[in-house]
């Protein structure tokens, strides 16, 4: 593990190699698959996501393949569940494309292989990638997402009714 430690001056000293080192170097040991621990100095917090997400971020500006409505569903989630973030990683990544080339792709070796016949292949094709099934699955998850509420809807809930609770503390004290 490459453990790099933040100091209050910003710079990033990596420990193992004794040494500063730049976003665009953590980069790049992220991308060689390398585990990368960032400790703020001061504190001793772990402070990797924060540095990963400004790496993200710079990765960005030099226009990256990533796309702004993956970025922007990222913010969206915050630090709710890692299920939403996988259901914002894969249809921003384009995984309706993917699922309907496996499928197809899966249809083509069946009849390569004599299982299927081409007209069968055509009309499970129909079948399998017509247009509706994605609106349907799309307009679905969408309306599981609205449903479910997020840590920020519970945090504001919680506020709310710690200040009703001493709204009704004081009320209680003036009788």
């Amino acid at each position: 593990m490459h453990v790099i430690k933040k100091y209050a001056n910003r710079k990033l000293y990596h420990t193992n190699e004794k040494r500063y080192i730049t976003l665009d170097g953590i980069a790049q040991l992220v991308q060689k698959g390398e585990t990368v621990q960032v400790l703020d100095n001061e504190t001793g917090d772990d402070i990797t996501a924060n540095i990963l997400a400004q790496v993200v971020l710079q990765a960005r500006g030099r226009n990256s393949p990533l796309p702004t409505n993956l970025l922007t569903g990222l913010i969206q989630v915050g630090g709710d569940t890692l299920s939403t973030l996988r259901r914002t990683l894969f249809s921003s990544l384009g995984g309706d494309d993917l699922i309907e080339a496996e499928i197809g792709r899966r249809i083509d070796i069946l009849v390569d292989e004599g299982e299927l016949s081409p007209e069968e292949a055509d009309r499970w094709r129909r079948l399998l990638l017509r247009q509706e099934f994605a609106r349907d699955a799309h307009d679905q998850l969408a309306k599981r997402i609205a449903d479910v509420p997020t840590r920020n809807d519970v945090e504001r809930l919680h506020a709310q009714i710690d200040a009703l609770a001493n709204m009704v503390e004081q009320l209680l004290r003036r009788r």
